[in-house]
């Protein structure tokens, strides 16, 4: 049983009574916000770093703000938007170095999926190497590495017409590499750019795809019109029909970039209906949201299950800048008809479902399986706990490869929590899995930490790869699998304080 406490993220407060939600005037909330869409690099006249995402979505609030302050005064919203504060432990970690306490805001999104623009270090430095090499390894400085490793989530790209160099599969080799060497956990397609837009379901982009899938990452393509989407349809069909794409099919999963940029079109509708593809709300604005919301709602909410899984938000940085506050203040409204939790999935839950991967490489620390529990009713062994890891990653003692916070299982997102009683918002904020490197261990450790039922504090720590291992941030015990749960049973202890927790832990990855 997981332990709710509250969060600290963008706070809204409910304008009036809502009894058909069970929400009180007055009331206030903590939403968990992803952005599935920005670029990082260097392309022409963009540029992008992480400060820089960050200087952005503090660019961002204020326009939520500006265009909330304008709907309150014609009485458009439903919830107001009164804050954004880091969750707890991010805030801890950035102000943990004096160098990373500038990079402490733009607290309206709390992760980031990143992905190269076309950048200047795209093309390939020499024949037999593929396009996007260089790329993917700023990528992966960027998001694998204190302080950011906590906010950003990195996805590789590749180009699939690298495929067509005579004996070569080079866009497939790069995927594995990004993947499985880099600890890339998505990959981002443009067949405009990359001009394969009437290449999309032929065998190279299929080729390309089927591998992501194996290796269970999500893809999203970028999109210009109806017809890439019904292409993209295309191609998943293609996968989900050929026999040998078997793990390729139980894993795909596909993002359409931009709505298809065709938010109303049945068409865009018809394929959000395949289990296997969602949609992101990047470069739409003004009518484009309420068309999108409205006919999703119309298309998809008599189905069986919601429409409101199938959406996610992202916001195009820095190709577009403040336009995603209109999604934002959109699913705020009194215009808006799903409710808070819908409004929580699209903002975040569903982006956290499809990247439900933990971070790992193929360069995994060889450990055995240990659990270590403790009693903690008050949560002062866990703040002791984290003041333990955050000096060991400020220090460089180790480095922190990601944060991320459990979920709830897919398809199970649980009512949105008011303040008065902890602000629980679907995410985990006491359970996460740490990623991490130490300095006198080869390659990587997760460190799991769970709160349980009763007061119990459980620290798990184990190698990221092998046969025992975590498969997925879902935080139920029907999702640990049972190779696990037994590995960490055989190799638990009880620790009676926090001095014996600290011990248990540092000689385990020391």
């Amino acid at each position: 049983m997981a332990i709710k406490e509250q969060m600290r993220m963008l706070v809204v407060r409910a304008v009036e009574d809502i009894p058909e939600q069970g929400i009180a005037k007055g009331d206030e909330f903590h939403l968990y916000v992803v952005d599935t869409h920005h670029h990082m690099g260097r392309e022409k006249g963009h540029r992008n770093t992480p400060t820089g995402a960050y200087d952005f979505y503090t660019q961002l609030w204020f326009e939520v703000q500006n265009k909330s302050t304008k709907m309150m005064a014609n009485d458009n919203l439903l919830f107001e938007p009164v804050g954004v504060v880091a969750p707890k432990i991010h805030a801890r970690l950035f102000d943990s170095r004096e160098s990373w306490k500038r990079a402490n805001h733009g607290w309206l999104v709390d992760r980031t999926v990143v992905f190269p623009y076309t950048d200047d270090y795209s093309q390939p430095d020499k024949p037999g190497t593929p396009s996007f090499a260089v790329s993917n390894n700023k990528i992966a400085g960027w998001t694998s590495r204190a302080p950011h490793s906590s906010r950003l989530i990195g996805f590789a790209r590749v180009n699939p017409r690298d495929e067509e160099e005579p004996n070569a599969a080079l866009a497939v080799s790069e995927v594995e590499r990004a993947i499985l060497r880099l600890g890339l956990r998505g990959l981002k397609l443009h067949p405009l750019a990359q001009l394969f837009m009437d290449e999309i379901d032929g065998t190279t982009t299929k080729n390309v795809v089927k591998r992501a899938a194996e290796l269970d990452v999500p893809i999203i393509f970028d999109t210009r019109n109806i017809k890439t989407v019904e292409r993209i349809q295309a191609l998943v069909d293609s996968i989900r029909n050929d026999p040998s794409c078997g793990a390729a099919t139980r894993n795909l999963r596909v993002i359409i970039a931009h709505c298809g940029m065709s938010p109303s079109d049945p068409k865009l509708f018809e394929a959000l209906r395949d289990p296997a593809m969602w949609a992101e709300t990047s470069t739409l604005h003004d009518l484009d949201v309420p068309a999108l919301f409205e006919t999703a709602h119309e298309r998809m909410g008599l189905e069986r299950g919601r429409w409101s899984d199938k959406i996610m938000f992202g916001t195009d940085y820095s190709f577009l800048t403040v336009q995603a506050a209109d999604v934002i203040v959109y699913l705020l409204s009194r215009d808006f008809q799903g409710t808070l939790v819908d409004a929580q999935k699209i903002l975040g839950g569903n982006a956290l479902h499809l990247i439900q991967r933990p971070f790992r490489t193929e360069l995994s620390a060889d450990l055995p399986p240990l659990e270590v529990f403790t009693h903690d009713k008050g949560h002062g062994v866990q703040h002791t706990l984290e003041s333990f890891l955050l000096q060991k990653i400020s220090e460089s003692d180790w480095d922190l490869a990601s944060l991320d916070f459990m979920m709830p299982p897919e398809s199970t997102w649980p009512r949105v929590e008011s303040t008065k009683v902890g602000g629980f918002n679907g995410v985990y904020q006491n359970s996460y899995l740490l990623s991490l490197r130490s300095n006198s261990v080869d390659g990587e450790i997760h460190v799991w930490v769970r709160r349980r039922a009763g007061g119990l504090l459980s620290v798990s720590i184990l190698g990221a790869q092998g046969p025992v291992r975590i498969e997925t941030l879902e935080h139920a015990s029907q999702k640990t699998g049972g190779v696990l749960s037994q590995a960490l049973s055989d190799g638990s202890r009880l620790a009676r304080n926090a001095k014996e927790l600290l011990e248990a832990i540092e000689t385990a990855v020391t």
